[in-house]
């Protein structure tokens, strides 16, 4: 009965966020999903994970929205989450919800735990470090745009930091981590968000505007189609988000059963 009224509780939550537009149709379906398969798997504590990932997340959205309007011209997708954004930052956290039903291996938790804390870092740098009063830059020292893949700030670089030890911090309280797990999941989260700046600045799609002649991830820019201009055509800020986030989980994965 108890896993019944967590499913009724997840679908209270897909519907919420749709009517305060923070998911779109497919987004709000996905969050049932993934979030039943981690009731079932973690219970309430592995459900409370993932609300204080997606919520902190939506919060901080919405802080300095004006700031971010020269953002939104240039990130790929802006606006609600839809079904793509949640299956890319929880659809790893779902399988390993699978693979912790099916064993009970605390490596399972482990990957849940890297992935959340890898998606969450990304995220909440890439909602704070607009809000620096400096421009970001590349790796090779070049000032860009706030919201470029790839640039990096002391504001953003902070807000890594402090996103990933805030997942880790959470699970700690949650299911009792010892040090060194809660070390690892915090050190995967920070991994994961550097490897999303990596593969953002150096193989992530980019276009050009053929109005304003900006460097933008989107398909369409002043109600025109956009010219390639670099990187891999088939992945898109989805794609990064999903293969960064997955590699530091594996990588928390493999640590952890040859700890």
């Amino acid at each position: 009965m108890s896993v019944i009224y967590g499913v009724v509780f997840c679908l209270l939550l897909g519907y919420i966020g749709y009517r305060f537009r923070l998911l779109t149709v497919s987004g709000s379906l996905f969050t049932v999903v993934v979030g039943s398969l981690v009731l079932a798997g973690f219970g309430y504590p592995g459900l409370v994970m993932l609300m204080l990932f997606f919520g902190s997340s939506s919060l901080l959205s919405k802080l300095g929205k004006r700031r971010k309007q020269s953002v939104d011209q240039i990130v790929e997708k802006d606006g609600p989450r839809d079904g793509w954004q949640v299956l890319a930052n929880g659809g790893i956290a779902a399988l390993a919800s699978i693979g912790f039903s099916w064993t009970e291996h605390t490596s399972f938790l482990v990957l849940f735990l890297v992935v959340l804390a890898a998606s969450n870092a990304d995220t909440w740098a890439s909602e704070i470090g607009p809000l620096s009063k400096k421009d970001p830059f590349l790796f090779t020292g070049r000032r860009v745009p706030a919201g470029t893949s790839g640039a990096v700030s002391f504001l953003g670089t902070s807000a890594t930091i402090v996103g990933a030890l805030f997942i880790a911090t959470a699970g700690d309280l949650l299911f009792d981590l010892p040090t060194g797990t809660w070390l690892l999941i915090a050190a995967g989260g920070i991994i994961g968000s550097l490897l999303d700046t990596v593969f953002g600045g150096t193989v992530q799609r980019k276009f050009r505007c053929v109005v304003c002649s900006k460097e933008t991830e989107k398909r369409r820019h002043h109600n025109q189609p956009t010219l390639y201009l670099k990187g891999w055509k088939w992945l898109g800020n989805d794609a990064v988000n999903f293969l960064s986030s997955t590699l530091a989980g594996m990588i928390g994965f493999i640590g952890h059963r040859m700890w």
